[in-house]
């Protein structure tokens, strides 16, 4: 079960730097990367951002429906956010190679990943284009949490609800504890 999460809080699913799974959508095409590029932006209103080579088939959904979703995956989904990082939704439907479940969300188009532990749903406010990449900027309008893993903050408290983080190459790791100053 999903939990709503305040939008003041939204960025906060993010803050901690993990990767995530980029949905979007436009009319019959759907697909799904790997991304380790994002970044809160703004608390009010809430902004997140994306940064995203024009030449993957995600940049030309996201720029034509002017929406998408962070997907925020837990370390159980490893294996998927490697395939989604490394083969184009131009010749292969992602959600089916990686068997993962494409559920309806709120406010958007694009799908929310069931197997996360978080989503972002965003509407495209601007975009950059600077150096290789687009800098897609995104207005929060939902934000969704599994149950027991979000409270302000990522509790980290049970292994599999760990947000993955991207460590560069081939290499991913886990936030082992919280800790409180």
């Amino acid at each position: 079960m999903k939990v709503e999460v305040p939008l003041s809080q939204a960025t906060r699913l993010i803050n901690s730097g993990p990767v995530v799974l980029v949905t979007a959508k436009y009319k019959d095409k759907v697909n799904v990367m790997a991304a380790a590029w994002t970044t809160p932006i703004s608390h009010e209103p809430p902004l997140v951002g994306v940064s995203i080579a024009p030449q993957r088939f995600t940049h030309d959904l996201v720029r034509r429906s002017g929406e998408f979703v962070l997907n925020v995956p837990g370390r159980n989904l490893l294996e998927q956010v490697e395939l989604c990082g490394s083969v184009s939704g131009r010749d292969v439907d992602k959600f089916k190679e990686a068997h993962l479940t494409p559920m309806e969300a709120k406010e958007v188009s694009a799908p929310l990943i069931e197997e996360c532990l978080g989503h972002l749903e965003c509407a495209v406010v601007e975009a950059f284009e600077l150096g290789d990449h687009t800098l897609f900027v995104g207005q929060v309008v939902a934000a969704w949490a599994e149950e027991g893993t979000f409270d302000e903050v990522w509790l980290l408290e049970d292994e599999e609800a760990k947000p993955l983080h991207h460590l560069g190459g081939d290499y991913f790791g886990v936030l082992e504890e919280r800790l409180e100053v």
